[in-house]
């Protein structure tokens, strides 16, 4: 009697399904490990980025425990809260040079040395704890070649194990949809031609391979193979997509690098300013007082020689000088010690009428037409209405210098900022003339502190420089735009008082 056998269909079948079932073990194993090394060379990644990004915000001056801390206040505070908004975060801890702890944030219930449980003899390196719940990243602070601390930070692999997690479940509920439709076809495939459209295939494949994505094949016969070269056009279309994904995410990164390099120009130009400010208060100090002498002798010298035609031109000309030197001091004490400001309601529209009446008695500006527009509803905004007016006036002052002799025209507005590009709800208040212009080459620089571009002995490089600070210290902000040849609008952004509050 002759033994059961299995049909030929059945026996490759079941050989197919010992194959798969083999190979997805394999891959399986293979490719889960690989995801969880790519998660977690991710997770590294983003740990050194944050704590590098932590530890250039750190001064330059690192203190030491107990004579001082790092303050919560500090930039490097300041974006150490912000991370700590992050779910992952756990705690990030800053050591002093003796092991002690000059800053910390995180968790109420981890310890402030948990960064470095275990690691206490590591400078630097990346590691998951060994229960695998976390990641450690950890780095020295380093300053003229000299480690002077260390800093690190322990983020949750609780989302990635999830993230791996939910990946092994959707892979294993391909695996098995996939099963069954190998299984259920390959009885029709075993009795057709196969070669000819695989090779069709794999001549797209190497295609692919070698980049050239966006390939699309033609298979003639049955159903299975249509639906398996739609299936591979479908992941050629979608590969090129995520082609062109991966290149607008680069475009992306090079945008954010682009902006990271110019927050960090601007913390610089913040630095300088206080480097500026701490030597303006010194050099008015010490100019004062003997330029009040020279002043002084020379008026005396002036009454004494009074018949001396060359000695009055010279006593002139010197008191010209001393007086030059005086107006560059008292720019430099409102650069480097601007009066503290009194927060009260502003009516732009009456500000800007006191401000363009009180100009109206000096000659230049009878010649001259400024007109106003406001929009309907200009709310009251929140600042010191002298400064404002100080940097209004100095802003129509020059407007008034760049206009052209013939057909100078000055324009001031006011307008609600409806989409908040600067400031939520705040206000626009702009001065534009149909002057000369900024050359493109100087706007950068328009308002760093003794720019300028008038002639030598008319102007300190002052004005703006002062504008700007004062409005930054209302919370708003100064910008400007301009065309040589066609006028400049400079750009007050600011804030807007809280609603029912009355002038």
């Amino acid at each position: 009697m002759p033994s059961f056998r299995p049909s030929l269909i059945a026996s490759i079948l079941a050989f197919l399904s010992c194959l798969l079932l083999m190979a997805w073990l394999l891959f399986s194993l293979f490719a889960f490990r690989s995801a969880a090394n790519d998660l977690y060379a991710q997770k590294g990644d983003h740990a050194r980025m944050l704590l590098a990004t932590f530890i250039s915000q750190l001064p330059d001056a690192i203190p030491s425990y107990p004579d001082g801390i790092i303050q919560s206040n500090s930039p490097a505070g300041i974006f150490a809260q912000k991370l700590a908004e992050d779910a992952s975060f756990i705690r990030l801890t800053l050591l002093d040079s003796n092991g002690k702890v000059i800053y910390t944030a995180g968790r109420d219930n981890v310890d402030v040395y948990s960064p470095f449980s275990g690691f206490a003899e590591v400078t630097t390196g990346n590691f998951v704890l060994p229960n695998g719940s976390g990641f450690v990243c950890i780095s020295p602070v380093i300053r003229n070649g000299v480690v002077v601390a260390k800093a690190g930070l322990e983020l949750s692999l609780v989302p990635e194990k999830s993230r791996l997690q939910r990946s092994r479940q959707l892979f294993m509920a391909y695996f098995a949809i996939d099963f069954i439709l190998l299984l259920s076809v390959g009885a029709f495939i075993l009795s057709r031609i196969v070669v000819k459209p695989v090779n069709r295939l794999l001549a797209a494949t190497e295609k692919i391979t070698g980049g050239q994505y966006g390939q699309h094949v033609g298979v003639t016969g049955s159903s299975e193979l249509a639906r398996l070269a739609m299936s591979f056009n479908q992941m050629s279309e979608t590969l090129l997509n995520k082609d062109k994904e991966v290149g607008a995410h680069v475009a992306a990164l090079e945008k954010a690098n682009s902006e990271l390099r110019k927050a960090r120009e601007e913390a610089l130009r913040s630095e300088k300013m206080a480097s500026i400010g701490l030597l303006a208060a010194g050099m008015a100090h010490e100019i004062g007082t003997p330029l009040a002498s020279i002043m002084g002798y020379a008026e005396l010298l002036a009454g004494e020689q009074a018949d001396q035609a060359a000695i009055q031109d010279y006593t002139r000309r010197i008191s010209m000088d001393c007086s030059r030197i005086d107006r560059i001091v008292r720019g430099l004490l409102d650069y480097s010690r601007p009066r503290a400001q009194i927060s009260e309601c502003v009516d732009i529209p009456q500000l800007v009428g006191e401000s363009v009446e009180l100009l109206s008695q000096q000659g230049v500006f009878k010649s001259i037409k400024v007109s106003t527009w406001y929009a309907e509803s200009l709310p009251l905004i929140l600042a010191d209405q002298h400064q404002l007016q100080q940097v209004l006036i100095n802003l129509l002052l020059n407007s008034r210098d760049a206009l052209l002799p013939e057909g100078g025209k000055i324009a001031v507005r006011g307008i609600v900022d409806a989409d908040g590009t600067h400031l939520h709800g705040g206000v626009r208040l702009e001065v534009l003339d149909n002057g000369c212009g900024i050359p493109e080459e100087n706007l950068k620089s328009i308002f760093e502190p003794f720019f300028t571009t008038k002639e030598p002995g008319k102007g300190t490089g002052l004005g703006l420089a002062i504008a700007a600070r004062i409005i930054e210290g209302f919370g708003g902000r100064i910008t400007v735009k301009s065309k040589p040849g066609s006028g400049s609008c400079f750009t007050l952004w600011l804030p807007v008082a809280a609603e029912g509050t009355s002038k």
